[in-house]
Parts: C-alpha cells; structure tokens; sequence
C-alpha cells in the first residue's frame, strides 16, 4: 500500500492579522495534485487541523471544497480520509462527512459512545486489498484508549495481514517542537493546548502512525510514526523545508518505507537580521541585503527600550525599494540584564500572540509580573480552567 501523508494545513490562515494565505494554499494544493498524478498513491490522510480556525469563513470552507474536488477529479478511484485536529470544529468536520462518502472521501471529525461504547466503525476505513486506516481525530485525554479499541477491531477484520495505518492529531513526548513553544508539567510535554502520550501506550499492532499537530517533520518510534509536517510555513519559526510524506509498506509487519517530497512554497519567511540587532543596525542591514524573491520580512531588533513609533513605517519604506516583499512586524529582543549570561525572552508581537495558547500567555504574563516560572501547581489549576472554558464554546 502507498499512502501520501499531508498535515495541519490550517486553510483560511491570515498572517499577522493581515496578510491572506489562500493564494499560497493554492500553490500546495496544486503541487499535490501534481504529486498524486505522479505518484498514484492508494490513498490520501490528512491527519487534522484542516482549518486555521474552528469557525472558518464562508470562503475557507469553499475553497477546501473545490480543492478537495480538484483531488477527486486528479484520482476519482483514490478514497481521501481526512480527521479534525485541535483547530478545527469537530462537529462541523462531521456534518461534512455523508455527503463526501459518495466521492470516497472520508471526514472523522469525533470519538463518540452509545451506551459506553465507542463507535468504532466510523474510525475504520478500509481499503480494499490494500490495507486499513485507523482514523482517530484529535481527542481529549480521557479517551485515549480509543487508539487501542479501535486498532483491536480492525485485527479482528485484518485476516489477509494487510498493512495498517493509524492516524492521530496529539502531542507525542520527545518528538521535536522547533516551531512551537512548549511548556511541562508532571513530566508531560503540553504543544499548543495538547498534553503529550507516549507511544509506548498504544498497541504496536499499526505499521505506519501518521501524525499531526506538530509543524516539524520528524520520524519517531523506529521509523513507524512520523509528523508529516505543516505543507505551507506558518510564521518564522518554521525555517525547514516543508513538504509532503510518502510511505510505502507491502505487508503487515513491514517497516515502512517513507520518502519526503519537497514542496517549493510561493513566498518566502525572512527574519532579518538572523541574530538580533540594534535599531540602526537592523535597518541598515535590512537595506543592504533586500531578499531577492518575495515573501514575509520581520525584521529582529535588540533593544531595552520601547522603539520609536516611526519604527514600523521606516522598515516599510525601505521594504519598498525590494519586490514582493511584505511587512510583518518587528520582533523585540530585550538585551541581558545585568549578571545575566543570556538575552531575555522576547516580547510577542502581534502574529507570535495569535500562535499562542492560552497557558502560553498565561505563562510569559507570570513570568514577567513576577520574576519567576509559573510552578506546576498553578499550571495544572490555570489548564482546568482553559479546558472548561474550551468545553463550555463547544457546547
């Protein structure tokens, strides 16, 4: 079996409050097509975070739709299986799911019970002579064991030992969080709202653990779990290739064959200077070495002070002697304080607060009021009441 695994596209994604991604969304989603038609892969996962938000606009939802229509069109024999992530709507990526089965594509958008029993059968796709997916959306803590139940039913129908491939949107412990800022406590990494699990807690039944959530790609487990990576860069911490995974696997008990695709992105993200530097610096650096292709400028300055307010429009006029450049914003670094061996924190702008979670936020506001770290215990009382709010807007 071939499956090509994408990730965390976070369709409807606005820049810095400002600058509308859908013509960079295009650009990934045609390079897929193309990739699709050259490679013929058995089936398309995408493991969560579909939308940027859980209330997309009317255009997002459209133009997910056309794309996904594109793909039927590309590979009308191709079943698509795509599950919600912690950005998206469970339900509305259910309310998607009957009309889609009739073009072969599947939405999982839920774990849910009747009776205390989990309905397992929506979370089995199965494709024919060629293997079966295990699609698991992104799930709260307490129905973890929905990994398991859902892997035993699928060995129960897996007579002929075809490949199995398991989906998740979660935080995996040790994996690398490079363009996240992550936080732990009671020995678990927290990403982006989501506590860590240990793949040594899921059954071993799977042949290939196609991740999502976290924007790195990187191979886990002995080469049979992967974060496939977000296909389109999302701010400047993501400074690696992105791209698209393939994977293929002959038998049951195989080890996986994963190959990585490449995707060329329409605009670039520069941080310039690459090392923080003073005002003056920053912007005669920033006029001597314009990029030379379009994309996202943030310029990185080192200071103690509040900035001018004529900082902003003195890197936009110089921003203007380039082509297809576009302003972000400043990132603000305080320089070491006195005794101190490093720089301080920087301050958040405006595109880096948006990233945030809430006990991110929380976090850096203690920090900063208080001189010291948040301990364990106010981190657990401050997510309990993250989690109610999250659970009270869901409702």
């Amino acid at each position: 079996m071939k499956i090509l695994h994408t990730s965390d596209w976070h369709i409807g994604h606005v820049l810095n409050f400002h600058y509308d991604r859908q013509e960079e969304h295009q650009h990934f989603l045609g390079q897929l097509c193309r990739i699709i038609e050259q490679e013929h892969p058995d089936v398309l996962i995408v493991s969560g975070d579909l939308y940027d938000k859980n209330t997309p606009s009317n255009a997002a939802m459209r133009f997910l739709n056309d794309n996904l229509l594109n793909i039927c069109d590309v590979a009308p024999e191709m079943p698509i299986v795509l599950t919600a992530g912690n950005h998206d709507s469970s339900s509305r990526i259910e309310s998607m799911s009957g009309v889609w089965k009739r073009v072969n594509t599947h939405f999982i958008g839920a774990a849910e019970r009747v009776n205390d029993q989990y309905l397992t059968d929506k979370h089995i796709v199965e494709i024919p002579g060629k293997g079966w997916i295990a699609a698991i959306p992104y799930i709260p803590d307490y129905q973890n064991d929905l990994y398991n139940i859902v892997l035993q039913e699928i060995q129960k129908k897996n007579v002929r030992n075809l490949p199995v491939i398991l989906m998740g949107h979660t935080t995996v412990g040790n994996a690398i969080f490079t363009a996240h800022e992550s936080t732990s406590f009671n020995g678990r990494d927290i990403v982006g709202g989501i506590n860590s699990m240990s793949l040594n807690d899921i059954d071993d039944y799977y042949d290939y653990f196609a991740l999502g959530h976290i924007h790195t790609p990187q191979t886990l487990n002995n080469g049979k779990a992967r974060y496939c990576g977000s296909p389109v860069q999302l701010n400047f911490k993501e400074q690696f290739p992105h791209s698209v995974t393939i994977v293929t696997i002959d038998n049951h008990g195989d080890k996986p064959n994963i190959e990585t695709v490449e995707l060329e992105p329409l605009r670039k993200f520069y941080l310039i200077p690459s090392i923080p530097a003073p005002l003056e610096d920053t912007l005669t650096y920033l006029e001597n070495n314009l990029p030379d292709s379009q994309g996202y400028v943030q310029a990185n300055i080192l200071s103690a002070e509040r900035l001018p307010s004529d900082t902003e429009n003195r890197i936009r006029n110089i921003l203007t002697k380039g082509e297809g450049l576009f302003y972000c914003d400043y990132k603000c670094t305080r320089p070491a304080v006195e005794g101190a061996n490093r720089m301080e924190k920087p301050d958040f702008n405006l595109s880096e607060f948006k990233e945030k979670s809430p006990l991110e936020i929380a976090e850096r506001y203690f920090h900063d009021a208080n001189g010291v770290e948040m301990d364990d215990t106010l981190r657990v009382l401050m997510q309990a009441v993250i989690d109610e709010v999250k659970e009270e807007k869901t409702k």
